[in-house]
């Protein structure tokens, strides 16, 4: 049995006075809702349509891998809509026509009348939500020309009309399902239901290990994290870094899991595995893509590489380098000490002052940095226990040693090419193991600052500040 899929999202909008369809619900496009259902069930259609105006929704379609048309005439009424998707598909046995603002119906509800129509390949096939009829129907091909004849702002409900002997209703038990979006009210409804941070998206520049501990606490409060990263990340506390999702395509940490993504559709599949999505992005496209509500650059550079205020309504930078206010919207402070964590909103963090943290007495000795340029060939790996004068690894023919007894804490990836005086590795007197693999304390200092951060931007926006 064949069955088509049919989107149709060309609507006016005319209640809402905007496109209902870009809108938000708990940070997700109300369009993005339906095609990523339907996406899950793509084993049950022969082919998928999305006809609609808007060349965002378009485009998202497309790289869901559906047929994507546009309707110059949907001034003229719904069945423009549906004529352009029958027109340019093959012939199937049943046609499934879904509306773009029904966000919440479930892939189990698709699935159910997927069997029902297989049953009864006959009849139009209509889901009854708890007593009341709705989407989406599917018509069978003996439909088709009927439907193809329709004009003016009329669907298949005139042709259901018409044909009401031959309607098999299917009970799906849930009103939730069948909420459509048409009007300002409907829409307030559904942000209000108390959940409305929930899935918001914000990008993070970075999966290094202060990054890390910044992404932990956004991911654990209920937000869609992005990261951000270079093609050859340079990580060094690599245990401890979603970063390193980039070379083995995943990577867990303290039990969060992160997977590397290579187009929109796999980003949203690790969310709904909730895992994070690591995507190898430079240039920060990806921002653009999503519309995220906040963008965090925790490269550490030192310095601005790019980042600009009006990337997202709220933009945070970690450490020196930036301006708040200027550069970006909030700046935290990264440097140890009193002020460690701090938000400004004016001005900049404290500069950098070129020395590494103290750790049980030791600053430059407990850092292991490149003697040349070269690739990094190492001896030893992370956790390993070592001695003072022990050659941890080389570049060129110039060894590494350790000037300490330790833990390997971090250890930049074997091969990489690194420069002259470069950091490639620390070692921890501590001698705890346990630290290796376990997000730092400054780290998680740091992502509380930007949580709070973002929960102050997110508060100042609904209350209208």
């Amino acid at each position: 049995m064949s069955v088509s899929a049919i989107v149709l999202a060309a609507g006016l909008s005319r209640r809402m006075n905007q496109n209902k369809l870009l809108m938000k619900l708990d940070g997700i496009e109300i369009y993005k809702y339906i095609l990523n259902t339907i996406k899950e069930c793509k084993d049950f259609f022969n082919e998928i349509i999305v006809v609609g105006k808007d060349s965002e929704v378009l485009y998202y379609a497309e790289s869901l891998g559906f047929k994507a048309k546009s309707n110059n005439n949907s001034h003229l009424g719904q069945s423009t809509s549906i004529i352009i998707s029958l027109k340019n598909l093959k012939p199937a046995d049943g046609y499934m026509f879904f509306v773009s603002d029904q966000p919440y119906i479930k892939k189990e509800t698709i699935k159910k009348l997927y069997d029902a129509f297989n049953e009864n390949k006959d009849k139009i096939i209509i889901p009854s939500y708890n007593g009341i009829k709705g989407n989406p129907p599917i018509f069978p091909h003996r439909f088709k020309e009927e439907l193809l004849r329709l004009s003016g702002d009329v669907g298949g409900k005139d042709v259901i009309k018409k044909h009401l002997k031959e309607i098999v209703k299917v009970n799906i038990h849930t009103e939730k399902e069948h909420i459509d979006i048409d009007t300002m009210d409907d829409y307030k409804k559904q942000i209000n239901r108390g959940d409305f941070m929930k899935g918001e998206v914000i990008v993070v520049k970075s999966g290094g290990d202060i990054a890390s501990g910044i992404i932990q606490k956004l991911h654990r409060t209920g937000f869609r994290v992005l990261v951000l990263e270079i093609e050859k990340p340079t990580s060094i506390r690599r245990t401890v870094c979603f970063s390193e999702a980039v070379y083995g395509g995943k990577i867990e940490i303290e039990g969060i899991t992160s997977l590397l993504a290579n187009s929109i559709q796999e980003i949203y599949d690790a969310w709904s595995k909730n895992c994070i999505p690591v995507v190898v992005d430079p240039e920060g496209i990806y921002i653009n893509k999503l519309n995220p509500i906040a963008v965090v650059d925790a490269i550490i550079a030192k310095k601005n590489t790019g980042m600009k205020k009006d990337a997202a309504p709220v933009t945070i930078a970690v450490g020196p380098g930036f301006e708040a206010g200027k550069d970006v919207h909030i700046v935290i402070e990264s440097n140890r000490g009193h002020n460690l964590g701090r938000l400004i909103f004016s001005g900049f963090a404290e500069p950098n002052t070129m020395k590494p943290g103290n750790v049980d007495g030791f600053t430059f000795d407990r850092v292991l940095y490149s003697p040349d340029d070269g690739n990094f060939m190492a001896n030893y790996k992370i956790g390993d226990l070592v001695k003072t004068g022990d050659v941890i690894g080389y570049v060129n023919d110039k060894s590494v040693k350790a000037k300490l007894d330790g833990v390997i804490r971090g250890l930049i990836r074997e091969g990489i090419y690194v420069a002259e005086g470069q950091k490639i590795g620390d070692i921890d007197p501590r001698n705890d193991k346990e630290y290796c693999y376990t997000i730092s304390d400054k780290a998680r200092a740091i992502g509380g600052a930007v949580l709070e951060a973002v929960l102050i931007s997110i508060n100042e926006r609904n209350s209208g500040c």
